[in-house]
């Protein structure tokens, strides 16, 4: 008997929560922290589905039952929707589900960024490294660059830019070379070998 009072006295305890309290409370922010106009559906497993926008707020759902739903932050007609499957709710207390979102309309493209390639001269004569040797580029630009004490000089090109021009030291023939940049050979050593 006293077992089935107190059962009926927890039974009564979670309607009377259920009804003043919401199962589940989303928000939903741009990687800044700001909070987005966006839509939020929330669907049941019994396929059931409430959608409200969020404004200034959080975003509550008050009339879910027990069984974990699916929550998507953003509809259809816009990029970067986010969808979380399984999101626990009870009736005895809210579930706060905190999306990161950031709306951007679709259609617009979103370039990634150019591939860079780098490339190391490496400049010698029969003797080792040839410091102070003139690097003197044709194409893409005309810029002159002068090897270290190692012999080295580095450039770098845009994706599918082609590198070429001629190197020339004091007492050697000059020599000239072309590469092209690609994202096959991001990173690229051209030895020149200097004779006199």
């Amino acid at each position: 008997m006293k077992f089935a009072f107190l059962a009926l006295l927890l039974l009564t305890s979670l309607r009377a929560n259920g009804q003043s309290t919401c199962s589940l409370v989303v928000r939903a922010l741009t990687s800044d922290g700001r909070r987005p106009e966006a839509p939020i559906t929330v669907t049941e497993s019994s396929g059931r589905v409430e959608e409200k926008d969020q404004e200034d707020s959080d975003v509550r759902f008050c009339d879910l039952g027990i069984l974990p739903v699916t929550v998507t932050v953003g509809s259809d007609g816009l990029c970067n929707q986010v969808t979380v499957h399984n999101v626990p709710v009870t009736l005895d207390g809210s579930y706060l589900l905190q999306v990161t979102y950031e709306p951007l309309p679709c259609g617009t493209e979103v370039r990634p960024p150019t591939p860079i390639c780098s490339l190391l001269f490496r400049v010698a004569d029969a003797d080792g490294w040839l410091s102070g040797a003139r690097i003197d580029l044709t194409t893409p630009t005309h810029d002159q660059l002068t090897t270290d004490e190692f012999g080295r000089a580095l450039f770098t090109a845009e994706n599918g830019a082609r590198v070429s021009g001629t190197v020339t030291a004091p007492g050697h023939k000059a020599t000239g070379f072309s590469w092209s940049c690609s994202v096959r050979d991001l990173r690229h050593e051209e030895n020149l070998q200097l004779s006199r």
